[in-house]
């Protein structure tokens, strides 16, 4: 539950009173009395049974179909001119229950209840009610139950039945069925052609002319296939369906999009159509309504707000009522999340004037955050539409992140049991290490996002070729084609493997730099500086000035400053500049990438200064890719043509292949300089192995040869920025800045900001991590003061750093967007209490590296 929905309500405060009291605003804001709205309040929280009582802060017992969060209540405000409005309630009553047979019996009594309490007659419920409550039910949901609220304290009421409920192949002969017991003997075969049929309904009360009514699916819909579907009789006018269609689904002037002439189709959440029967003796439909889900088609709910109040003028409606049913129902900020207005729909019944319906989450448990600034609309011919292959973003459910997501261009063959631990079993292990999260266990994190390195799955190709793995000592055709492929990828002449980064670190920079020299960058890791000052040299950074603005979107904040390079380039201080690190992304500047026309112009310098340029390729591919979406000149290279690029403009390079070359052990040297290689092979004998394997396994350097070239896939690495994007948009929502915008590789969490009342040595982001694994088993890396700050023997501060991150590394093909939502929601609960962290001390620390081995406490008073 956001604290930016709950108007100050804690987080412990249970469903019912949240939804209740949702409620009674919202009665207020159509008028209806105070009386009656108590009534519903409590008819509400009756209806829900035991679940009204559980706790916001502990998840849904069960998934809701009934919405994108699973709260198991939506409202909807049904208006027409110059007529008051009518508020409904939909609630899922068996939704606490445990099985879906359970549920529907829940359901089921709750109906009963209701019948007995205001006399109505459920007659045609109990002639249908084996058709849909088999013993063994299938399907999304059991039974759902409507509410029209009217003034006097009597709703009208409706449920929905499941027609899946004995399989999806069967649902339309259940739905047949149904129809011919109630009457409707000719009514299944009047229905629009369907990709499906979600619900049967009821009108059970007090209802002039009680209706039957088919929910019909219909996925890829145009606006004339909209207009097409209505069989009612008299029949709706198909220039206004189409109209409506177009506005509620931004398709208004659609010559916007590609493909001139074609039909512009909704690609993800389907279209519904509602037909009602009244009578038998047509066997036509009396009334049809088209259902447009919104929240799909927008990027926030401020444009859904937008698509709302231009359908109600157009249709003579004043929106003053739904602005200020929005305002009771959340307080946040409509771009802020999508899906507050789920659904907009347009309905014609027989000798009723046309109406137009706003469907309104509750947002109970989550919200959704907005969606990527992209249309999910898709221009091509009918026929087209079934045979031909288009990318798009699918609706796949409903999840609490919202429901479109790019489908992961992998399917899992192996799995792995994550631990799930309690809050008592965190604590005693984050107390046994000292409060140093490098210490613990594996066994005892749930969520392990400490570092991408080495954390990545293989794929079922890097396991076939480690099979076949070469082990020889010496001259192995594992090495040979290891060599092959890095020598095709980076241009390099002279290859030499390590067992990992900052092995090939230690031997290029012993022989390359010499004690007092310079080493500049736009930012050196942590180990890349450990190994430049382990040979008594300097390591100065020198990144952009975009990269002071954390919530700057500047594509390119990893660049180096060009001016401050050339003015160091240029300096006689008697320090000799020995080297240029580039390191792409750039990880200690927040993961974010360097451009090729700023990675080009240092080349031009470090060539006119005889400098040598190296590159930090850890994460190659994915500054190649960012590359591709952000640098106009680049727009049309694949990502395999940006590294090839990118290599060969500096004169060497190190590389952690366990990043982008998504294996668990290994990373090699690439150098054009035939005497700095020669040295660094030497060294490499000495201290890592034989130069065809330099302290690997010949199965290791064939996976990382095949990891090498699965990397700079465009469908890898487009699945990997929208898990990243995803992550991002949930901490967002959250309400946790992090430094923007996010890379492919790892968010960082804006700690300094969210603990404004935490001093820097105090560790705010070592705080922030503690308590994200605390709360919820999340592993993380701090960099902030504990990683880049020094203080005095007394604990006062000597140097602080100019930001205090926490880094949420994302291990390659590893976790799912569920597992992000995990950590999504566990940020949500810190932010609402943030004022509760505390920071810490150091009482134990080493003189370099002192992040990896300090012992630390909480600081108490």
């Amino acid at each position: 539950m956001s604290s930016r929905l709950s108007g100050g309500i804690v987080a412990t405060q249970p469903l019912g009173s949240f939804v209740s009291d949702q409620l009674l605003r919202l009665c207020q804001a159509v008028g209806l009395h105070r009386s009656d709205a108590e009534v519903y309040a409590r008819v509400l929280t009756d209806c829900l049974g035991g679940g009204a009582e559980r706790p916001l802060d502990q998840p849904p017992p069960h998934p809701s179909f009934l919405s994108d969060d699973h709260t198991p209540v939506e409202y909807s405000l049904a208006l027409v001119p110059d007529a008051p409005p009518t508020l409904r309630v939909l609630l899922e009553p068996g939704y606490a229950a445990g099985s879906l047979a359970q549920q529907g019996r829940t359901g089921l009594r709750v109906v009963r209840a209701l019948a007995k309490r205001w006399g109505f007659s459920t007659d045609r419920l109990d002639g249908v009610e084996d058709l849909f409550f088999p013993p063994d039910p299938q399907g999304p949901l059991a039974l759902w139950i409507a509410l029209e609220l009217l003034p006097g304290g009597v709703p009208k009421v409706k449920i929905y039945l499941n027609p899946a409920a004995s399989g999806p192949d069967r649902a339309a002969e259940t739905l047949r069925e149904a129809l011919d017991r109630l009457g409707h003997r000719q009514a299944f075969d009047a229905l629009p052609p369907a990709d499906g049929y979600p619900f049967l309904a009821l009108d059970l009360g007090d209802w002039e002319t009680p209706r039957v009514k088919v929910y019909v699916t219909h996925r890829d819909a145009s606006a004339a296939d909209a207009g097409s579907l209505s069989r009612s009789e008299p029949g709706t006018g198909r220039e206004t369906v189409e109209e409506f269609f177009r506005v509620a689904a931004g398709l208004e002037g659609a010559d916007r999009y590609p493909g001139v002439g074609e039909a512009v189709r909704l690609a993800g959440r389907p279209v519904l159509s509602c037909h009602s029967f009244t009578e038998a003796a047509t066997g036509l439909p009396s009334g049809f309504t088209l259902h447009v889900p919104v929240r799909d088609y927008v990027r926030h709910d401020g444009e859904a707000h937008a698509r709302a109040t231009a359908v109600l003028r157009r249709h003579g409606m004043d929106p003053t009522v739904l602005d200020r049913s929005l305002a009771t129902v959340s307080s946040r900020p409509l771009h802020d999340g999508v899906g507050l207005i789920a659904y907009l729909a347009l309905v014609h019944e027989r000798n009723r004037p046309p109406r137009v319906t706003a469907y309104i989450s509750s947002e109970a448990y989550a919200v959704r955050p907005p969606l990527p600034a992209r249309p999910r609309h898709q221009p091509f011919s009918p026929r087209a539409a079934r045979t031909e292959p288009r990318e798009t973003l699918h609706s796949v459910g409903h999840g609490k992140a919202g429901a479109e997501i790019r489908m992961e261009p992998y399917r899992i063959k192996v799995v792995e049991p994550i631990p799930l631990t309690t809050p008592q079993q965190r604590k005693a292990a984050i107390e046994r290490v000292h409060y140093n999260l490098f210490d613990l266990r594996a066994d005892e994190v749930t969520i392990d996002l400490l570092s991408d390195s080495g954390t990545g799955a293989l794929s079922s190709a890097q396991l076939a070729v480690g099979m076949a793995g070469d082990e020889s000592y010496a001259g192995s055709r594992s090495f040979y084609r290891f060599r092959e492929t890095v020598s095709e990828l980076t241009g390099y002449t002279h290859i030499l493997p390590a067992h990992q980064g900052r092995a090939a670190e230690r031997i290029l920079f012993s022989n390359l730099l010499e004690p007092g020299d310079t080493v500049l960058s736009n930012t050196h890791f942590d180990t890349t500086r450990a190994n430049v000052e382990l040979n008594g040299c300097v390591a100065r950074d020198l990144p952009c000035p975009e990269a002071r603005n954390l919530d700057s979107r500047e594509p390119f904040k990893g660049n180096i400053d060009l001016g401050a390079l050339e003015q160091a380039l240029g300096e006689s201080t008697g320090s000799r500049v020995a080297a240029v690190v580039m390191t792409i992304t750039n990880n200690g500047g927040g993961g974010q990438p360097v451009s090729m026309e700023n990675l080009r112009r240092t080349s031009e310098l470090c060539r006119r200064h005889s400098v040598p340029l190296i590159l930090d390729a850890a994460r190659f591919a994915e500054n190649a890719w960012l590359v591709t979406r952000h640098e106009e000149a680049y727009r049309n290279h694949t990502p395999r043509q940006v590294a090839e690029e990118a290599f060969r403009l500096a004169d060497g390079c190190v590389m952690s292949a366990k990043k982008d070359g998504i294996v668990h052990i290994g990373g090699f040297i690439g150098l054009n300089d035939p005497e700095l290689a020669q040295k660094c092979e030497l060294l490499l004998i000495a201290t890592e192995g034989f130069p065809t394997y330099g302290g690997l396994a010949g199965r290791d350097l064939d996976m990382m040869a095949q990891g090498l070239q699965e990397v700079t896939e465009p469908a890898y690495l487009a699945e990997r920025a929208e898990s990243a994007d995803h992550l991002a948009q949930r901490v967002r929502a959250a309400g946790v800045d992090i430094l923007e915008p996010p890379g492919l590789h790892a968010l960082y969490l804006n700690a300094g900001r969210l603990l404004p009342h935490i001093p820097p040595h105090q560790y705010p982001g070592h705080a922030l991590a503690c308590r994200l694994y605390l709360e919820g088993g999340i592993r993380s890396a701090e960099l902030g003061s504990l990683y880049l700050g020094e203080e005095d023997e007394d604990g006062n501060p000597v140097k602080s750093p100019p930001y205090e991150l926490v880094r949420l590394a994302l291990p390659r093909r590893v976790y799912t967007r569920s597992h992000y939502d995990h950590v999504g929601r566990t940020l949500e609960r810190i932010a609402k209490t943030a004022e509760s962290v505390r920071g810490y001390r150091i009482v134990e620390q080493s003189p370099i590296l002192r992040h990896f081995r300090a012992k630390l406490q909480p600081v108490t008073g």
